[in-house]
């Protein structure tokens, strides 16, 4: 049987949809909140996209987004009452910088640009942003149709409607599946590529032997290894993310995830020297779309007439703070009809 939801009733706002709920879809919802009726679909049953964190007992992993940086000021003035009120915290690490199996620089993070993290995990940042915001989660949208306005068609054939915009902030591979062709932008998106990234999590009993919290490495099958525990507001416990390079990712997208681990550690091991076979727990996530293949700026994706746009971290070099920016970009556009 095909149901029916609809938003609340109220003739002043215009209804939002929006498709997503990470940083991007946040973000929409949180400016238009006093100006519109927005609802978020959300196919994962938590928030916070590539910003997540994965638990599993003691031990707590950002499999995700890293960390991020503050450079323009609408960004920072949107964060600022998380920073005020602990939610999110700078990060301070030793950091070393490897080109194959070379050690190259050890001072890069001796620059006067803080990086931040959220506390006590990554989805801190996220959660606390969605505070208030209708989400329907664990809710994958398969399908636009306008008639009047907007319905949306979920994978169990629930209709969700009426809206009069639809935002999506899902990546680019997955909104092209998505959106109508007759979008004005959708050969723009059809043509963006994007790369996948593994991320292995380990969990440790003891402290593993790690002496720069922050490491990245050039032209290697991985490109990072963080001791996510020195974060601030961890749990005392000692945990490692390493995430593969783009290239080797695709390559190996289809593999057995217990290779994947065993690899990547062992690549850990040859190239600086730490050896991770001491983890008690360890997990792999593939994210399908992790960066964009070119890192150039992409212009805003919106049709006036449809009333349809696109955002994402994807649109501004796939860091957090492009999350937030594409969306701001969106915001301003369509306020301007609203």
């Amino acid at each position: 049987m095909i149901t029916m939801t609809t938003t609340p009733t109220n003739n002043t706002f215009p209804k939002i949809a929006v498709i997503g709920a990470g940083l991007s879809g946040i973000t929409v919802a949180r400016s238009l909140e006093n100006d519109a009726e927005v609802t978020i679909f959300e196919k994962s049953r938590g928030v916070g996209g590539r910003m997540a964190t994965r638990r599993n007992g003691p031990h707590a992993f950002d499999h995700g987004a890293q960390y991020f940086t503050i450079r323009s000021q609408e960004f920072k003035a949107f964060i600022q009452p998380l920073i005020e009120s602990g939610i999110i915290a700078p990060w301070e690490a030793q950091h070393a910088q490897y080109d194959g199996s070379q050690i190259v620089d050890t001072d890069r993070w001796k620059t006067g640009e803080s990086r931040y993290v959220g506390v006590p995990g990554m989805n801190s940042v996220v959660k606390h942003l969605s505070n208030g915001i209708t989400i329907l989660r664990n809710t994958r949208i398969t399908s636009l149709t306008k008639e009047e306005k907007w319905i949306l068609k979920d994978e169990q054939d629930q209709r969700h409607g009426e809206f009069d915009w639809v935002i999506s902030t899902i990546p680019a591979p997955q909104a092209k599946l998505l959106l109508p062709p007759t979008a004005s932008y959708y050969a723009d998106i059809a043509a963006v590529s994007m790369r996948s990234c593994f991320a292995v999590m380990l969990g440790f009993a003891d402290p593993p032997p790690i002496t720069h919290q922050v490491i990245h490495i050039k032209n290697a099958d991985i490109s990072w290894i963080a001791l996510n525990s020195h974060k601030p507001g961890r749990a005392n416990t000692h945990t490692v993310v390493i995430h593969s390079s783009e290239e080797y990712a695709e390559a190996h997208s289809n593999a057995d995830h217990d290779k994947i681990s065993k690899h990547l550690c062992s690549e850990v091991q040859r190239i600086t020297g730490i050896a991770l076979d001491s983890a008690i727990h360890t997990a792999v996530h593939l994210w399908r779309y992790a960066n964009n293949a070119t890192r150039e700026p992409l212009p805003v994706f919106i049709d006036y007439d449809l009333q349809l746009a696109s955002c994402g971290d994807w649109c501004c070099g796939g860091r957090v703070e492009g999350a937030f920016t594409s969306s701001y970009r969106i915001v301003q556009e369509i306020n301007r009809v609203l």
